[in-house]
C-alpha cells in the first residue's frame, strides 16, 4: 500500500449523486497518505437548466475557500476552470489559473512535491501546475463518447495526459486496448466492492427503508443515475411484459423517462444516502443493468454490478464484455423477451446457497485489495514513491 506519499488527486465532485470508484480510492489512499482531493467542473460546457446554474453558483461560492478536511488526511478543494475547452485560449486560461490556485492550496495543507492523480482527461491543463514526482491516468470510460462532450477536444486533452502518464489505470479490457496504443504501462483495474456494506442487505438486523416497504414483490431493482445511456425502451417493453414485478429505482433521473410513467409498476424512488443502499438492496428479489447497445456499453464495467452481487442478489445484464467475465453469477440477456424471461427466471431459481456464491465470489474485491495492487504498480514506474513507500514502513 502506498504510505507516506503527497498526492494531488483530481476528479469528480466529492458531494455528487453517487459514489463513484474515485471516491473509494481517495478514501483508501487517504489513511496513509496525505491527500488533496480536486474537485473538478464539468467536460461538457454548460447548459441553460436550473441544474447547471445551481453547479456554477456553488463553484463559485467556493471559490475564494481554502482546503477543507474531510476525513483522515483528505482534503476537498474546488478551483475555478472556464467550462469550454474546445476553444485553445480557454485551455490557456485555465493553465495559468490551475497553477496558481493549485500551489496556493498545496502550500496551505503543506504539500510539497506530490503525485499526481488524475481521473478526468480534461485536467490536462493541470499538467504543468505542480512540481509533481510522478503522473497516475486512472480512465473509468471512454470520455470522448459521453453526450454532450465535445470529442475532439476531449481526445486532444487526453492524448497529452496519456503521453505524458508514467503509468495508466484503466477499467474494463476494451478500455485497456485504446489506452495501451499511446502508453504501453496501461493496466486492467477493475472497480472494487464495498463488501462489509453491501453485506449488510442478507443481514436480518438491516432493515428496509419505510418507502419502498409497500411496494409489492417481485421487486426488480436498479440503483444509481437513469442517464442517456439508459435503456428506457427495455424498461418500458419489461414493465409490460411484466405487470406481476414491481420495477423500482433508486436514483436522479437524468433522462427523458416519459414512456414509463403509463405504468403503474414503474417506481421512481429518488436519489438515496449512499450508505442506505444496502436496505433498498435487501427488499430487491432481482437486480437490473439496463444500458444501451453503444459506444457506453463497449467500454463499460459497471461498478454496481460489484454491488449487487456482494448483496447476495441475482443480477439481470444486457451483453457487456466486462459483464461476461462473471457469466456463471449472472443472467445475460441479448433481447427484450429474452430479458423479461431471464427476470422470472432468475427469481425463480434463486436460493440460499446461490446468494453464498455470489457473496463469497466479491468477498475478495474490497477496495483496500484493489488499492494494493494499485500501489505496487506505481512504486514499480516511479521510483521516488517507491522509495518514500520503503521508507515508511
Amino acid at each position: 500500500m502506498l504510505e507516506n506519499q503527497d498526492i494531488v488527486y483530481i476528479s469528480n465532485d466529492w458531494a455528487r449523486e453517487n459514489k463513484t470508484s474515485a471516491h473509494h480510492i481517495a478514501e483508501v489512499l487517504s489513511v496513509g497518505n496525505k491527500v488533496l482531493y480536486v474537485e473538478a467542473a464539468g467536460m461538457r460546457s454548460p447548459r441553460r437548466s436550473h441544474r447547471d446554474f445551481r453547479k456554477i453558483a456553488a463553484k463559485l461560492r467556493k471559490f475564494f475557500d481554502k482546503p477543507v478536511r474531510e476525513k483522515n488526511n483528505l482534503y476537498l478543494y474546488s478551483p475555478i476552470i472556464v467550462p469550454f475547452h474546445k476553444y485553445r485560449l480557454v485551455r490557456f486560461t485555465n493553465r495559468l489559473l490551475l497553477r496558481i490556485l493549485l500551489r496556493r492550496a498545496c502550500k496551505e495543507v503543506g504539500i510539497k512535491h506530490p503525485l499526481l492523480w488524475i481521473f478526468m482527461p480534461h485536467y490536462a491543463c493541470a499538467l504543468d501546475s505542480i512540481e509533481s514526482t510522478g503522473l497516475v491516468y486512472y480512465c473509468v470510460d471512454e470520455y470522448s463518447s459521453q453526450p454532450k462532450v465535445d470529442p475532439e477536444t476531449i481526445r486532444l486533452m487526453e492524448k497529452e495526459i496519456l503521453a505524458r502518464a508514467d503509468v495508466v489505470f484503466a477499467v474494463s479490457e476494451q478500455l485497456v486496448e485504446t489506452k495501451k496504443k499511446s502508453n504501453p504501462n496501461t493496466y486492467l483495474s477493475r472497480h472494487g466492492v464495498d463488501v462489509d456494506l453491501f453485506r449488510e442487505a442478507a443481514s436480518e438486523t438491516r432493515e428496509i427503508p419505510a418507502d419502498i416497504s409497500q411496494i409489492p414483490h417481485p421487486i426488480a431493482g436498479f440503483f444509481g443515475l437513469l442517464e442517456e445511456w439508459t435503456d428506457i425502451d427495455l424498461v418500458d417493453h419489461l414493465a409490460t411484459a411484466l405487470p406481476n414485478v414491481s420495477f423500482v429505482f433508486v436514483g436522479r433521473v437524468a433522462c427523458d423517462i416519459d414512456p414509463l410513467r403509463k405504468h403503474a409498476n414503474v417506481h421512481l424512488m429518488g436519489q438515496r444516502p449512499y450508505e442506505s443502499l444496502p436496505g433498498y438492496l435487501k427488499a430487491f428479489d432481482v437486480c437490473l443493468l439496463i444500458y444501451k447497445k453503444a459506444e457506453f456499453s463497449r467500454n463499460a464495467n459497471p461498478k454496481k454490478l460489484r454491488e449487487y452481487l456482494a448483496a447476495g442478489k441475482p443480477v439481470v445484464s444486457v451483453r457487456i464484455r466486462e459483464v461476461e467475465h462473471l457469466k456463471d453469477l449472472v443472467y445475460i440477456a441479448d433481447s427484450y423477451p429474452e430479458y423479461a424471461a431471464l427476470i422470472e427466471r432468475a427469481i425463480a431459481e434463486d436460493s440460499p446457497e446461490s446468494r453464498d456464491a455470489r457473496m463469497n465470489a466479491m468477498a475478495s474485491e474490497s477496495w483496500e485489495t484493489k488499492v494494493e495492487r494499485l500501489s505496487e504498480i506505481i512504486a514499480r514506474h516511479i521510483p521516488l514513491v517507491a522509495s518514500k513507500t520503503r521508507e515508511s514502513r
